[in-house]
């Protein structure tokens, strides 16, 4: 998707739960993610908050 059609525009920080392992003895872990919507075809896209920020912000 090109960004010269539209851009990411910021939604909301949401927390969604990584399952790392295909057996229920190890519990996923959560992350913080940010929710985007593209303005050209309003499609929506998850990002890693750490890569947003270059994890050396914290958003409480």
């Amino acid at each position: 998707m090109s960004d010269a059609d539209g851009y990411w525009r910021f939604c909301a920080i949401v927390e969604r739960e990584i399952i790392t392992t295909p057996t229920v003895t190890a519990p996923p872990h959560t992350e913080r993610a940010v929710l985007e919507q593209h303005t050209g075809s309003g499609e929506y896209r998850l990002r890693p908050l750490d890569d947003v920020t270059d994890g050396g912000e914290r958003i409480a």
